[in-house]
């Protein structure tokens, strides 16, 4: 996943800031304690919030207590504790760590991406798969799909994004289990064609400058970022906001016992707010530090 998912830090209670910092570093520490320090990289914000919807959808309580992290060796903060959930969660996004280096290797041929899959990732996501081979087989699937449909230039913003949009559904289950409803299927599904295509959205100058596919360049004469956030903005409003306003009304119906003003903040307002910030910002949108 690409770091879009995130909170709205000025409008987050202090408990619920502190609680979503505890979990991205507690999610931080587990992947360094089952994968390497190195891996410790893969941390992102969109693994955060699926580790945080995960525990509250099944009840379950993280243990949290005062630690140090390793970026700040002085001061202490809370911090969650590893728990079998959450290393759930990790196996889960080093696969996707993994598919998304070989993804980018076959669009443009990345040394670098292909350097950090051989030399970083690829021994923890060999580890991971033997844990998860069904979830794997199916991701590794949908991927080749997605790339088939790119470079037949798919022109369906809809048809591209719910390749996407299915790899979330099938990680829900893998997640939830028992706890599986219609409606977290749903927001699950639409979550990922929302990333799928804010990504699109912020990467489309250099995409267009590598001469790599973008559903928004199929047959549209691009000329700069900014003409074309006027020229879309209709379309890009209705795509983005069709999702979020659906994965709102899902998250609505799903009963959670805890956690439920993190998440209330980062999907009511977080999510709004990269979606406004997409459309807007001529340059990529930086992702927020916690």
């Amino acid at each position: 996943m690409f770091g879009y998912v995130v909170p709205d830090k000025m409008n987050m209670f202090m408990k619920d800031y502190y609680g979503y910092r505890a979990f991205y570093c507690g999610l931080c520490k587990s992947i360094g304690k089952r994968c390497s320090q190195l891996m410790r990289i893969n941390t992102t914000y969109d693994m955060t919030f699926l580790n945080i919807l995960a525990h509250a959808v099944t009840d379950v309580e993280i243990e949290m207590k005062m630690g140090k992290c390793v970026l700040n060796m002085v001061q202490k903060k809370l911090i969650a504790q590893n728990d079998k959930l959450t290393e759930k969660i990790v196996d889960i996004g080093t696969i996707l760590a993994h598919y998304k280096c070989v993804d980018d290797i076959l669009d443009d041929k990345s040394l670098s991406k292909r350097f950090i899959d051989k030399a970083v990732i690829k021994r923890h996501y060999k580890k991971a798969r033997k844990n998860y081979p069904e979830l794997d087989k199916y991701i590794s699937d949908k991927y080749l799909e997605l790339a088939e449909a790119e470079k037949a230039k798919c022109s369906s913003i809809d048809r591209i994004s719910h390749h996407f949009g299915e790899i979330m559904v099938r990680i829900g289950q893998t997640v939830f289990e028992d706890k599986y409803t219609p409606e977290l299927s749903n927001l699950l599904y639409n979550l990922g064609k929302w990333v799928y295509l804010a990504d699109a959205i912020d990467d489309i100058d250099e995409d267009f400058k590598k001469k790599k596919y973008n559903v928004f360049l199929i047959d549209y004469e691009y000329k700069d970022k900014a003409t074309f956030l006027e020229e879309k903005k209709d379309t890009l409003e209705f795509v983005m906001m069709s999702c979020y306003n659906t994965i709102c009304n899902d998250f609505d119906k799903i009963e959670v016992k805890k956690y439920e003003g993190i998440l209330t903040n980062i999907l009511w307002y977080g999510m709004l707010n990269s979606t406004k910030e997409l459309l807007r910002r001529t340059e990529k949108c930086k992702k927020v530090r916690i």
